[in-house]
């Protein structure tokens, strides 16, 4: 672990522990109070594809669920000692630890925020949303680029439009450290989703003569910022140059009534096999871990 620092795999009984309670009560009003977003902000996220939003979270919040979701990683992560040298191509892009709340109940309050759920319901203008899933994003310091791609690409959902990830900078995340970067307009390409395979590459995965003729935006964080992108937005993230941890947490939610189903080019559309067991395509993506948050 030596190679991964901000991460804390030793965890000590009382981190234990606030990791399997409710958060203080004042942290847990603060999620539950509503981040108003001007209609400007709206707009842009529709003509874009993404917007940036500076302090969704702030203060006592943002240092304690830093300080969890810290924890979390660091103990999905603690056996593994290998140096980023020795990952396969898609592992040197990130340390990823998915659907965090279901281990740990001090994580699902923030998961569950109406906070953040309100947001990605008002950007999508939708009645209601669900959760699809979490995962924190943490790029070690060398860690190399996040190929481009299009995330509803990757998953079983309908329609793919009204599909939202929130990427929350839990420190300052430059450009030099692996910031975000998105395809303008990307997202009014086309109605059909591609399948992009981040997941066995063998090196950087060249734009397309498409992508390359769009504009793309870099798009620096403080800690506390987010941005949120569509499902359907192309995007990628640089590299980590500098000697320190990128940390960021994602949330990814769809409108309440997305149903199961997917194009039949994709063969990895199916990865979240949990939480569509049982399911048909056209079955509404109701299950226990997909839960309707608004």
């Amino acid at each position: 672990m030596d190679n991964m620092p901000g991460l804390k795999p030793d965890l000590t009984p009382e981190a234990l522990t606030l990791l399997h309670e409710p958060p203080p009560k004042d942290i847990d009003e603060f999620l539950s109070q509503p981040y108003v977003i001007e209609r400007t902000k709206i707009d842009e996220y529709e003509e874009k594809g993404f917007v940036k939003l500076e302090k969704v979270i702030s203060g006592r919040a943002l240092e304690y669920y830093r300080a969890l979701i810290g924890f979390a990683v660091g103990h999905v992560f603690k056996d593994d000692s290998r140096p980023l040298s020795d990952k396969p191509v898609y592992e040197r892009s990130f340390l990823q630890a998915f659907n965090l709340w279901l281990e740990y109940p001090a994580i699902k309050h923030f998961v569950f925020s109406t906070r953040f759920a309100q947001l990605a319901r008002d950007l999508m203008r939708v009645d209601g949303v669900r959760l699809w899933f979490d995962q924190a994003l943490y790029k070690q310091p060398g860690g190399r680029i996040t190929d481009y791609h299009q995330d509803a690409g990757l998953w079983p959902v309908h329609p793919p439009q009204k599909t939202t990830t929130m990427w929350l900078a839990l420190v300052d995340v430059s450009q030099a450290k692996g910031c975000m970067s998105f395809a303008k307009g990307s997202h009014l390409l086309s109605r059909e989703t591609e399948f992009i395979d981040i997941f066995n590459a063998q090196e950087e995965i060249e734009l397309g003569d498409n992508m390359q003729q769009l504009d793309w935006e870099w798009v620096p964080l403080a800690s506390g910022d987010c941005t949120f992108h569509s499902g359907v937005t192309y995007h990628r993230a640089a590299g980590n140059r500098t000697s320190m941890m990128r940390e960021a947490m994602t949330i990814v939610y769809m409108v309440h009534d997305a149903i199961y189903d997917f194009p039949e080019s994709n063969p990895k559309a199916d990865r979240h096999g949990k939480a569509t067991t049982g399911l048909k395509r056209g079955d509404v993506i109701d299950s226990p871990i997909t839960p309707r948050l608004l």
